[in-house]
């Protein structure tokens, strides 16, 4: 068990030892650690001055931005437990939240005042609310505190830690999933979670003061406060990118000079698809990228690889019910690319059948974490299967090869049981993919009528492709097994994606395309 390192303790060193060091960078505002540890110190102590205690919940609802980290560090320091929750939750969902954890305080941004007013007319808000913005901002009128007069009553004569640390295995926050308003659930991350995983990830990825990290996710996910947290640790600079427009990211790589990039496969799947362009830029500061969350298929990944020449590739995997979980070295990225790779320090990973028997090597079954970034649980769930006593079952299909190393197959519940064969819609996709004038592929499954489960795949060609849906047929029919070829072909101009970039199947089947 490595030392306890708290989230607020990472903040006072870099803040004492690097004081002038750039520590967020949003847009045209540059914030200094020593800048960010004051700010965060003076509303830690206005939450005190206000009856907000140490273990009290609180909610954060923003789009990403400089005042949102400041928040982030001050609830650490107060000790409370931050309720972060999904920026692109609406009305339903975010009552879900609010209601399942009921925040003492509440933090949002003026872009989410008419959601925030909708809630507070439902009576489901804690008085205390506090606007990371101009009130004169927010789309309807606001009785809430605005943060810099947070600010100026947290103002003290130095700005020294709050006395709010918390013991290690007590909550720091509570991150909730993205699935549908009835099935998210909010997991439980402890203050020790939090430090460990910032050590091992730090040292993983080598982070220094010298890192510019490009971050691109909303602090609502694992990985997006896993980055503000080794950058706080290892004095490097954080900046936020709000736009997703692949010319807009580039602009920022380059101009920001940006070393280390977290996104998940799909994300550049989506820049090589859209813009040409990024195949002539050139990043000479790019450092690495982490890759986390789907199948990269491989032809891609490779040819993203050839683009960034010298750049190292992390892949890896985790949920944020065990935070982190496996790691790809870049020195074994070119042996075994399609790997997640080994488990990190303090890490099993175990494949099991149906049964909880172990799997023998090579044959897939359900990934299961144990040992270290475990969390206690869901919030207000006792006893849900994910946690049982050798670990996390994660409801992700992987398998391990001779050496260890750890290979992402996709989700337990995506896979279809046709013919008495199981079939895995990465698999399905990764041969729609190999196809000439195809740029991405989702194949999800039909509800079962009593005629037995269709596939359905939705397709992207490639721009002047010319794809035909006889094309397609012709080439899987000659690819794939016969239970495995698609029942229906759906050309699209684009994927649904998640928050995070991730292809979101959930709404290729809500949207009503997918008929039985």
């Amino acid at each position: 068990m490595l030392p306890m390192l708290s989230i607020s303790e990472m903040l006072s060193r870099t803040a004492r030892d690097r004081p002038d060091k750039e520590a967020i960078v949003d847009r045209g505002l540059r914030v200094s650690f020593s800048e960010l540890a004051e700010r965060s110190t003076r509303i830690a102590r206005f939450l005190r001055s206000r009856g907000i205690e140490k273990g009290m919940r609180v909610g954060v609802y923003s789009s990403k931005c400089a005042a949102e980290a400041d928040v982030i560090f001050a609830l650490a320091k107060a000790g409370c437990i931050m309720v972060h929750i999904n920026p692109s939750f609406r009305d339903a969902k975010l009552q879900h939240v609010i209601e399942e954890t009921e925040p003492s305080a509440f933090f949002f941004h003026p872009g989410k005042s008419a959601a925030v007013e909708r809630a507070q007319q439902r009576g489901i808000l804690p008085p205390l609310l506090i606007c990371l913005g101009k009130t004169a901002d927010c789309s309807e009128p606001s009785t809430a505190v605005e943060l810099e007069a947070a600010l100026e009553q947290g103002h003290g004569s130095a700005w020294a830690d709050t006395p709010g640390s918390s013991e290690g295995e007590e909550p720091a926050a509570i991150l909730y999933t993205s699935g549908t308003t009835a099935s998210s659930k909010g997991i439980i991350v402890t203050h020790r979670i939090l430090s460990e995983s910032t050590l091992v990830s730090a040292h993983v990825l080598r982070n220094a003061a010298s890192d510019r990290l490009i971050s691109v996710t909303p602090f609502s996910f694992d990985g997006a406060l896993s980055q503000l947290f080794t950058a706080t640790l290892a004095g490097a600079t954080l900046v936020l990118q709000g736009s997703h427009f692949p010319k807009d990211v580039v602009t920022t790589m380059v101009s920001e000079e940006i070393t280390g990039f977290h996104a998940v496969p799909s994300f550049w799947r989506m820049m090589l698809d859209q813009y040409p362009s990024f195949a002539g830029c050139e990043f000479p500061h790019l450092r690495y990228l982490s890759l986390i969350g789907e199948v990269f298929p491989e032809a891609e990944l490779m040819r993203l690889k050839q683009i960034l020449g010298k750049t190292d590739f992390y892949m890896m995997y985790g949920t944020t019910e065990a935070f982190r979980s496996t790691c790809l070295a870049p020195a074994d990225f070119a042996r075994k690319p399609r790997s997640a790779g080994k488990p990190l320090p303090g890490v099993k990973i175990e494949i099991v059948d149906e049964e909880g028997h172990s799997c023998p090597t090579g044959r897939i079954g359900e990934i299961v974490h144990s040992g270290a970034f475990v969390s206690p649980g869901y919030w207000k769930r006792n006893g849900d299967a994910t946690f049982r006593r050798d670990g996390v079952h994660t409801g992700d299909l992987g398998r391990l090869d001779e050496d260890g190393f750890l290979y992402f197959a996709g989700r337990k519940d995506a896979m279809i049981k046709r013919l008495g064969y199981q079939v895995y819609p990465e698999e399905i996709e990764a041969c729609l993919e190999t196809i000439d004038g195809v740029s991405m592929a989702a194949v999800v499954c039909a509800p079962d009528r009593g005629s037995g489960p269709r596939i359905h795949a939705f397709l992207v060609p490639a721009v002047s492709s010319g794809l035909s849906p006889d094309v397609v047929m012709k080439r899987c029919r000659a690819s794939l097994p016969h239970y495995m070829i698609p029942d229906e072909l759906t050309f699209r101009f684009a994927l649904p994606t998640t928050a995070t970039g991730k292809v979101d199947r959930s709404r290729l089947l809500a949207a009503g395309e997918v008929r039985p």
